[in-house]
C-alpha cells in the first residue's frame, strides 16, 4: 500500500463528529459563509484533508472544498468569537 493510498483509506474512515468536535469555530464559519449544514461543513473538512477538490453538493454550489474553507478562514478571522 502506498502512502498515497493509505492516507486516503485513514481520511475516508475519519469520523464526522471527531470534526466537529475538534473544529467548532471553522463549521460555525463554513455555516455562515456558505450556508453549509454542520454535517456538510464537517465532510467538506474530511475531503478537503484527503485532497478532493469537490464534495457534496452545497459545497460544489458555492465553488468547491478550497473556496469553502478559504473564505470561512476569512471570515472566521473577523467575524466569528
Amino acid at each position: 500500500m502506498t502512502t498515497y493510498s493509505a492516507r486516503c483509506a485513514f481520511l475516508r474512515s475519519y469520523q464526522i463528529l471527531s470534526i466537529l468536535t475538534h473544529y467548532p469555530r471553522l463549521i460555525r464559519a463554513m455555516r455562515g459563509t456558505a450556508l453549509l449544514s454542520g454535517t456538510e461543513a464537517a465532510i467538506c473538512i474530511r475531503d478537503l484533508k484527503a485532497g478532493r477538490r469537490w464534495s457534496v453538493e452545497a459545497v460544489n454550489a458555492y465553488g468547491g472544498t478550497r473556496k469553502v474553507l478559504a473564505d470561512a478562514w476569512k471570515y472566521r478571522r473577523f467575524h466569528v468569537r
